[in-house]
């Protein structure tokens, strides 16, 4: 077997990149797309990822992400390892454990003291990552309430939606970097994280909805589910903490007479005291969970990024799962 990075890859085998995606159910990833993430900005590492290779054959990947974590002593830049796949053929062969420490490896030797990785607590990849130092350090929280049919179809007085459009994408990075301002986790995200996301087609902008106080925008919430029964939303932010509840107040009146569910955002821990008087059912976990790794074991870390997971001003959406 050969580890080598993207660019290393032989040209011939340039092809089979696309396989990767397929294989496991996703749209394919082939080199002429990752070229446009790297034009657009994208925050990959420079060598992007790693790769098992076999004679002719590409059969496992791990890439890899620059991301910013702002914790209690300030912001650092960290690893976000954003795809661990094997193709079928190479299943239980060891791979995906060589590339991820091969990753490492290159990682301390930049300097880098933390990775980070999203995964499945029911995943059999769960136990390897456990096996490479990897930690359980955050599990998103989700609620839900069936709205009466009675609710307010409308916003709060004096609050309106508006339907996201392409050019939206700055307002929208500017909403949350504001909601976040003082606040710890993937934050800020990098520029240009919502044109990208628009013009790969990775979100739709219309499926965004901006909530407004008069002239001001004030929030908005992604609507991933929108059918007959349910309304689910994975992204609630606002700007600052008065207008969590207008926001709830809002989002139950495009779910009247749905379910409402908050799934993947830390809006649910933030006003919690608000859905439990509403009714909501709370989860405060779920399958889907987030897992460090201390990179640099025998120097100093300026501080352990796995205790901010526990403060109340954490702040996760699904935009920021990798």
């Amino acid at each position: 077997m050969r580890i080598l990075e993207l660019d290393r890859l032989p040209h011939e085998l340039l092809p089979q990149l696309a396989a990767f995606g397929v294989s496991d159910g996703d749209p394919p990833q082939d080199i002429a797309l990752i070229r446009r993430l790297r034009r657009l900005g994208h925050p990959a590492s420079d060598y992007w990822g790693v790769y098992a290779v076999e004679g002719d054959q590409v059969l496992s990947r791990v890439e890899t992400l620059q991301l910013t974590f702002r914790g209690r002593a300030g912001s650092q830049t960290v690893v976000g390892i954003s795809d661990v796949l094997t193709r079928p053929a190479g299943v239980g062969r060891g791979f995906a454990r060589a590339l991820l420490n091969e990753i490492h490896r290159r990682e301390v030797e930049r300097g880098r003291a933390w990775s980070f990785l999203w995964t499945h607590r029911t995943w059999g990849a769960h136990r390897l990552y456990e096996e490479l130092g990897y930690r359980d350090v955050y599990s998103p929280p989700n609620a839900l309430h069936r709205v009466p049919e009675s609710r307010r179809r409308s916003p709060p007085i004096g609050y309106h939606w508006s339907s996201a459009r392409t050019a939206d994408a700055g307002r929208l990075e500017r909403l949350l970097a504001e909601g976040s301002r003082h606040r710890v986790g993937f934050i800020p995200r990098h520029h240009g994280s919502a044109r990208i996301r628009f013009r790969l087609g990775w979100r739709k902008p219309e499926n965004h909805r901006i909530l407004w106080h008069g002239a001001r925008a004030v929030g908005y919430a992604h609507l991933s589910d929108y059918s007959d029964w349910n309304l689910s939303t994975n992204e609630v932010v606002v700007t600052n903490r008065g207008e969590g509840v207008p926001m709830l107040d809002a989002l139950e009146g495009l779910a009247r007479g749905r379910w409402l569910t908050l799934q993947g955002t830390s809006f649910v821990r933030d006003y919690l005291p608000d859905l439990r008087a509403r009714g909501y059912i709370l989860l405060p976990s779920s399958h889907t969970v987030l897992m460090a790794k201390r990179l640099r074991t025998r120097r100093p870390v300026r501080e352990d990024l796995r205790t901010c997971f526990g403060d109340g001003r954490f702040s996760s959406h699904r935009g920021d799962m990798f």
